[in-house]
């Protein structure tokens, strides 16, 4: 498709609508097995907490993506690696639907290795967005995820029931989990078929000889962790994208396994919640481009989202329907409404034509997050059999990330910094002063309660 004829504007609402569908697509990939797990851990009778094993292995794989997928977007082009994301996750169905249990880590590798569709995005999106619009136009962008939530919340459920009647069997045939999946991955593979009329201008400023090395990788990870605006971002990245995971991974779980609601009502209720996201993030968007600073923005969401893992993990048959939805609202328009904030100010901090790189660098820690959350939860959840205790100890990087992000970027090390508040709390001479402030408040209590008694 022939685009230098059309106005800027045009142009970026063709970029932002086919990233916008392509990571609606791949979120509904991401949910998939959320929903099966339950279905699929009864026909192998295997415990539900496999689901961690499984979210580990597919974060693995992300990992490694994100830190050398860089090289490759400037190599094949940024829309080349979003159909070749498309093509991997729709892959990872297919071999689900196989319904061979020794296969499955497969699966989540395919997975885990389509997660660059987002870096390849940001490239896109960074080359043809004003720097004054990026906040509103990454945000809308990002508002795929709580699309693609609300596609899969509905979708899935309504595929676990659906009957054809067969004349030659003279009975009904119902889809199970595996033939759900399958029919989700065929969705899948027909975006990525649809984007290939963009290619030709989205891919026109790839470089085919350059070359991917390990040395690039390490060098795209040393910028993250050295510059402090980038290294408190992919902070964030790592304490919001944790409770993103637990969120993905079990809220759906937890309903239907400990709090007895049926798919369709779970499948419901999180479609609604996630539905409130795709407000949320072109308000912080907005917001972030115009009122006040991103970092304010980011830092608010972090407390809010901290506040709503806690009264998550207090979920029980004694909430209604409504109030556990409610909570799951604040909780979808915080841990899941940060990205397209947080891409914006990635993509401006990032050197020229270091876009994708960057982005892949930071998103790296959402990574390691999505893999570290779902297999401490999975192993809390076998150990415990509490559902709440993982969503609990999650909000607690979230309310650090808060404290950080309340201040300026911290220049050096944080290690640093922090042995360094330890050894002025520990000085002997305040260690003195506080206990006695300490003995003193204690005296001065026990007076008043003895003087009460007499």
């Amino acid at each position: 498709m022939n685009m230098e004829k059309f106005d800027w504007w045009v142009v970026l609402a063709l970029a932002t609508s086919s990233m916008l569908l392509q990571q609606a697509l791949a979120y509904v990939c991401q949910i998939v097995m959320p929903f099966l797990a339950d279905r699929i851990a009864e026909e192998f009778g295997i415990s539900r907490a496999w689901l961690g094993l499984y979210l580990f292995i597919q974060n693995i794989a992300a990992i490694a993506a994100a830190m050398g997928c860089g090289a490759l977007i400037v190599k094949l082009g940024p829309l080349r690696i979003s159909q070749y994301c498309l093509v991997f996750m729709g892959g990872s169905l297919f071999v689900i639907a196989t319904g061979v249990l020794w296969l499955y880590p497969v699966a989540a590798i395919l997975l885990g290795a389509a997660s660059v569709s987002t870096p390849a995005s940001s490239h896109i999106l960074a080359r043809f967005c004003p720097p004054r619009l990026a906040p509103l136009i990454f945000s809308v962008k990002q508002t795929g995820v709580p699309v693609g939530a609300l596609i899969g919340g509905l979708l899935i459920p309504a595929l676990l029931g659906l009957g054809l009647y067969s004349a030659t069997l003279r009975e009904s045939v119902h889809l199970d989990a595996f033939g759900t999946a399958f029919v989700c991955g065929l969705l899948v593979y027909s975006v990525a078929v649809m984007l290939q009329p963009l290619r030709a201008h989205f891919d026109s400023d790839r470089k085919p000889d350059t070359k991917f090395s390990v040395s690039g990788a390490a060098e795209t990870m040393r910028i993250v962790v050295h510059d402090a605006k980038l290294r408190d971002l992919a902070f964030l990245s790592f304490a919001l994208g944790g409770l993103q995971a637990i969120w993905s991974g079990f809220f759906i779980l937890f309903l239907i396994d400990r709090l007895d609601y049926s798919e369709l009502e779970a499948g419901t209720a999180f479609a609604i919640a996630s539905v409130t996201a795709i407000f949320a993030r072109i308000l912080w968007g907005y917001l972030g481009s115009t009122i006040v600073s991103p970092r304010l923005v980011l830092g608010m969401l972090c407390v809010f989202a901290a506040i709503s893992a806690i009264l998550t993990g207090f979920y029980s048959t004694g909430w209604s329907l409504n109030a556990i939805i409610g909570v799951a609202i604040v909780y979808n328009i915080t841990s899941l409404s940060w990205h397209g904030v947080l891409l914006a100010e990635t993509a401006r901090l990032a050197p020229e034509g270091h876009v994708g790189g960057i982005t892949g660098g930071v998103l790296a820690f959402t990574s390691v997050a999505m893999m570290i959350y779902p297999a401490i939860y999975g192993g809390l959840l076998a150990a415990t059999d509490s559902y709440g205790i993982g969503f609990i100890l999650a909000a607690g990087p979230a309310m650090f990330c808060a404290v950080v992000f309340f201040n300026k970027p911290l220049e050096g090390s944080w290690v640093g910094t922090i042995l360094h508040g330890f050894g002025w709390v520990f000085h002997p001479l305040r260690l003195a002063v506080f206990g006695l402030l300490t003995l003193a408040s204690v005296a001065g209590a026990a007076m008043l309660v003895y003087r009460s008694m007499v």
